[in-house]
C-alpha cells in the first residue's frame, strides 16, 4: 500500500467517522421532530373531537388522514434537512482536512477527472498560501499517467476548495463543491440508507 493510498484510506476513515457522528445527530433530530409532530397531531385530534361531537366520526376520519399526511410531510422535511446538513458537514470536513491529507486528495481528484492534453491547474487563494513545496511535482506525476501536461497557475481560481483544470476550450471543475453537487443524488441516497435504515 503506497503512502498516497494510506492517506486516502485515512481520509475515507476520518470521513466515515465524521459522517457516523453527523448521522447519529441527524437521527436524534428526526426522532425529536417525529415525537413533536405526533404530539401536535394528538392535540389537533382531541380539539376536533370536543368541537364537533355530532360529526365526530366523520371529522376524525378526515383529521386522522390529514394528521398522517402532516406527519409524513414533517418527517420527510426532517429527513431532507438531515441529509442536506450531512452533505454540508461532509464538505466542511473535506475543506478543513489537514494539508497532509487535503493536497493528496486534490491530486487524486485531479487524476480521476483529468484528460490528455496541455492543462493549466488552478487552486483557491487559500490553498495557494499553504501549498506544499512538492505539490506541483506530485500533481504532474499523477496526471502524466493520463497524458496530461500540467502547469500550475500562479493566479488563484474562483473556487473555495479542490482544483480547477483548464484545457483552453474545456474546463473541469474539480472543487469539492462541484463534485458533491454533481454526485448529490447518489450521496443523498447513500446517506439516507445509513440514516433511515
Amino acid at each position: 500500500m503506497t503512502g498516497l493510498e494510506k492517506i486516502i484510506g485515512k481520509i475515507n476513515s476520518d470521513s466515515e467517522q465524521r459522517n457516523s457522528s453527523l448521522l447519529a445527530s441527524a437521527q436524534k433530530q428526526i426522532e425529536q421532530i417525529e415525537a413533536g409532530a405526533k404530539a401536535k397531531g394528538d392535540e389537533i385530534a382531541s380539539a376536533i373531537e370536543k368541537e364537533a361531537a355530532a360529526q365526530a366520526e366523520n371529522i376524525m376520519t378526515v383529521a386522522k388522514a390529514g394528521i398522517a399526511q402532516q406527519n409524513r410531510q414533517t418527517v420527510l422535511a426532517a429527513k431532507v434537512e438531515a441529509v442536506n446538513e450531512t452533505l454540508d458537514e461532509l464538505l466542511k470536513a473535506l475543506v478543513t482536512l489537514p494539508a497532509e491529507e487535503y493536497f493528496p486528495a486534490i491530486i487524486k481528484l485531479a487524476a480521476k477527472n483529468a484528460m490528455a492534453g496541455k492543462c493549466v491547474a488552478s487552486l483557491s487563494e487559500r490553498d495557494m498560501k499553504r501549498l506544499p513545496a512538492d505539490f506541483e511535482a506530485k500533481l504532474k506525476d499523477a496526471l502524466s499517467a493520463v497524458g496530461a501536461e500540467i502547469t500550475l497557475s500562479d493566479k488563484p481560481a474562483d473556487v473555495n476548495s479542490g482544483i480547477f483544470l483548464d484545457y483552453g476550450n474545456i474546463c473541469i471543475d474539480c472543487s469539492f463543491e462541484a463534485i458533491i453537487e454533481e454526485n448529490s443524488d447518489e450521496y443523498k441516497e447513500k446517506i439516507s440508507e445509513i440514516i433511515f435504515k
